[in-house]
């Protein structure tokens, strides 16, 4: 009898014990789940003030901090812009390098040959007046020699003669010559299919500190439009796409800063047709300054441009009929359906098909 009250007592006093065992157990792992998520949550607020709070924004053109002015001759080519005209307090892609502190000092051109040598090239300055360490690889499918003659002859820059498309530019390029993952600035001169080609790049986990690039201004923000690839079709289009008559030679701003966005690239400059964007941690730990939105860097970059008022004749740049036609739908729930009637017009045609070349336009 008195041994069964005992075991009874020594059991029961187990069973609390091992209660209060689980209670502990549970009460840590609650603890423990409570300070996982205290933290997750506080590290997606940091997040997100990260991505969202820029460190420098500028709204009107007298908040833009005025840097000094050079000619670019580049843009030039537009048409009858005197020289006089062709000044820009653009950022300069050198200048932004200086500031950059370059984690492995290497650029891709793509889109590389240029007249008088490469000379007018906006990657030009980089290579000849940083260091020698500063290496290249350069890409464009023209072989006349006279148009990369001024680049630098070492052996850390390489000129190569290949087309780029979207669904090879990963395996014929990047693979191929081995390129690595993290590199400074990506150039990108098409006048077709930049935002495919970027897409692609950034997809595979490529991730240059700077990109320079080109977009369509004959579509104002927020307008987004795209000329959609098509591997079976490539280059195969009557006019070409980077024709002087084609209004399709690439996608507009707004559609170039969401998809770079996407990748956390904010947009820091436009200079005539050249954008200019920079990873989203260099910009706020940089202090660069930032346009307040695409609407506000093309007002001031591409529309307040000396030489656009020269250049309203280039219907790459401007297109009275679309900017009409924009202006009257733009808040219309029928925007995309009646610009289409507009564009289909302009739409180059496949020499193989015979059908239009597809696009994305909207809001």
């Amino acid at each position: 009898m008195y041994t069964t009250v005992t075991e009874n007592k020594m059991h029961l006093h187990y069973e609390q014990r091992t209660i209060r065992t689980c209670q502990r157990f549970v009460i840590c792992i609650c603890i423990l789940v409570a300070t996982i998520f205290f933290l997750y949550f506080l590290f997606q607020y940091q997040r997100v003030n990260s991505l969202w709070t820029p460190v420098h924004v500028w709204y009107t053109p007298e908040q833009r901090i005025k840097r000094p002015t050079y000619v670019n001759h580049d843009h030039g080519f537009c048409g009858p812009c005197p020289t006089h005209k062709l000044s820009s307090d653009a950022w300069r892609l050198i200048d932004l390098v200086q500031r950059l502190a370059p984690r492995n000092p290497f650029l891709i051109n793509i889109g590389a040959a240029s007249n008088y040598g490469g000379r007018y090239d906006p990657t030009y300055p980089v290579l000849t007046s940083t260091n020698s360490t500063f290496g290249a690889l350069l890409i464009d499918p023209n072989p006349n020699p006279s148009l990369f003659s001024g680049y630098p002859n070492r052996t850390n820059i390489r000129i190569t003669h290949d087309y780029v498309w979207t669904e090879t530019i990963i395996p014929n390029i990047f693979e191929r010559y081995n390129i690595s993952k993290q590199f400074t600035i990506l150039k990108v001169d098409i006048d077709s299919y930049e935002c495919s080609v970027l897409e692609s790049i950034l997809q595979a986990g490529y991730r240059p500190q700077l990109i320079h690039t080109e977009f369509n201004p004959v579509f104002p923000p927020p307008v987004i439009f795209k000329p959609i690839y098509n591997p079976k079709v490539k280059n195969d289009w009557k006019p070409e796409l980077w024709a002087s008559n084609s209004p399709f030679y690439g996608c507009s701003l707004t559609a170039l800063s969401q998809l770079l966005l996407s990748f956390d690239y904010i947009l820091v400059e436009v200079d005539f047709w050249d954008v200019i964007y920079i990873e989203r941690e260099l910009v706020r730990s940089l202090g660069i300054q930032i346009p307040v939105n695409d609407q506000a860097a093309y007002e001031y970059g591409f529309l307040g441009h000396s030489c656009f008022p020269y250049c309203r004749e280039n219907v790459k740049l401007y297109n009275n009929q679309i900017e009409s036609a924009i202006r009257s739908t733009i808040n219309q729930s029928n925007f995309t359906n009646y610009m289409k009637t507009i564009l289909d017009s302009y739409a180059p045609i496949s020499i193989k098909t015979k059908s239009k070349h597809p696009y994305e336009i909207t809001v």
